[in-house]
């Protein structure tokens, strides 16, 4: 029987899992043993059967990049066999999984260790499956963690993790056009902006056009505008759907169990998905999966200022994660005009799945599914195509901007 699901991507993790850069220092690891090279090499062999089995992205990587991550496993292993110690093996793996080109799959490294974990930690019932992996002997051993860390307390350091200048507001024409940028959906900033966000919007209710420019933002916490920017400017419920594949491994089932009860048996059959009239549905969905799941994203007006004005969402291939979800939330419901050029794509879905490594405790983490839009396309692949395509670029000077000059002469 099919089943509809009220989604919203999950936003515990989303501020770091934009595109990352895993730079270790584990180097307090020091007691340690270092690894044989044969424990290397079962770490791989481990990495790279958790990944066939359960990796969403191999076909989209041979599309986009040409590359066969799959085929390549002997020139991995020779890698692995150069490595000289323990730390030369976590970057030589990060290597590894750079090859699949996807922002969401990553070695992790101690710095973003202790963060994780306090953060899975908040919500327990909700999180078994990281915790369980998180708190693994061989996992803390590794990680050389430390719960007096000033990183596992996340109540302590939420000041230091606000990024400073995150929004910027201006109007450009008195009564016409106003205009506010957001860097970053960082979590940790919520709070803050919207004490200038929302005193702003106020101040520009009655505004014909507004133009919210999120060109560089990788991501962050998608409830920052599903659960703030969005519902303050509308007048009515906004609903979009889409849909996330399965490759139906056993582990990503472990992730499943988690924030759907019932594991895989809550989804359908993927030999069922034609039933759901797709039209750019990948060529590989029905050999290489096994289960799909239809969503729909309802966002209701909350305290809303009866704006009424049109919206103009700027986007470049920077913006990825939940920033993408946003772009794509955005243009599918029309809550707002797109201008600039493609996104980064990779917004439908939820937290990636971690596994940890048998013999050297360390993390890597990867999508548990392929998130599909409305009409079946890959979100990762295709992304999302502006309405308005132009120049994306942006200015020090707002004012030669071609993305705002374009939006404030469709405001005029």
């Amino acid at each position: 029987m099919k089943r509809l699901f009220t989604f919203l991507i999950s936003t515990l993790m989303l501020f770091f899992i934009g595109c990352s850069s895993s730079t270790p220092t584990l180097n307090n690891t020091k007691n340690l043993k270092q690894l044989s090279t044969e424990e290397k090499l079962e770490d791989f062999e481990y990495m790279y059967k958790i990944l066939e089995e359960n990796y969403p992205y191999f076909e989209v990587n041979k599309r986009m990049n040409n590359l066969d991550w799959i085929s390549k496993k002997d020139d991995y292993i020779s890698m692995i066999k150069t490595t000289t110690n323990d730390m030369d093996f976590f970057n030589t793996l990060e290597k590894i999984l750079s090859e699949l080109n996807n922002g969401h799959t990553d070695m992790i490294s101690k710095e973003r260790f202790s963060r994780i974990k306090a953060l899975y930690e908040q919500d327990r019932k909700s999180n078994k499956a990281w915790i369980k992996k998180l708190n693994d002997p061989k996992v803390l051993q590794r990680y050389a963690f430390n719960p007096n860390d000033k990183n596992s307390d996340l109540s302590s350091s939420n000041k230091d993790n606000i990024i400073r200048d995150n929004v910027n507001t201006k109007i450009f024409e008195e009564g016409k056009a106003a205009y506010l940028s957001i860097k970053s959906l960082n979590s940790f900033n919520i709070e803050n902006d919207f004490k200038t966000i929302l005193p702003f919007l106020k101040e520009i209710k009655d505004y014909k056009g507004l133009i919210i420019d999120i060109r560089g933002n990788g991501g962050g916490d998608t409830r920052y505008w599903t659960d703030n920017l969005v519902p303050t400017l509308i007048n009515e419920a906004l609903s979009s759907s889409n849909y996330t594949v399965y490759r139906g491994g056993n582990l990503t089932e472990e992730f499943v169990q988690c924030r759907w009860n019932g594991g895989y048996n809550n989804f359908n059959s993927i030999s069922d998905i034609d039933k759901e009239k797709l039209t750019n549905m990948p060529k590989e969905l029905k050999d290489d999966f096994k289960y799909y799941c239809s969503h729909i994203t309802n966002i209701s007006p909350k305290s809303p200022l009866d704006f009424k004005g049109k919206i103009y969402l700027l986007v470049d291939k920077d913006v990825f994660s939940s920033s993408e979800a946003f772009a794509s939330f955005a243009k599918s419901t029309k809550f707002a005009t797109l201008i600039g050029e493609k996104t980064g794509g990779d917004g439908i879905g939820s937290d990636p799945a971690i596994a940890f490594l048998p013999n050297s405790g360390y993390i890597f983490r990867f999508p548990k599914e392929m998130g599909l839009a409305a009409d079946g396309s890959c979100n990762f692949e295709c992304k999302t195509e502006p309405d308005i395509i132009i120049d994306a670029t942006k200015t020090s000077n707002l004012k030669d901007d071609k993305c705002i000059q374009k939006a404030i002469e469709l405001i005029n």
